[in-house]
């Protein structure tokens, strides 16, 4: 029921219909399903670059997709900045 729903994007009704379940199971057994993916993913599905410090070249060649990482980007090094100001300031007054 799970892959029917993540691969058609079959809302809860179609797959009552499909498999003869009732809403409530469909859902159950959606949700338990989803929610062990998620543990699985803490320890399986892991990104090569664990800080985000570097944008996949797929994503950099696409213009539809580049722009958001920018804005991304540019806030991540300005947090990384204050941060760093407020250090200093910190150490300045210990």
């Amino acid at each position: 029921m799970f892959l029917y729903t993540i691969a058609l994007g079959a809302t809860n009704r179609q797959v009552q219909e499909r498999f003869q379940h009732s809403g409530e199971t469909v859902n159950r057994y959606f949700n338990e399903v989803l929610k062990t993916i998620c543990l699985l993913a803490v320890d399986i599905i892991k990104p090569d670059d664990s800080e985000f410090l570097n944008t996949a070249r797929e994503i950099e060649m696409n213009p539809r997709f580049m722009p958001h990482f920018k804005v991304r980007q540019t806030v991540f090094i300005a947090i990384i900045e204050i941060n760093i100001n407020i250090i200093l300031l910190i150490f300045n007054y210990l």
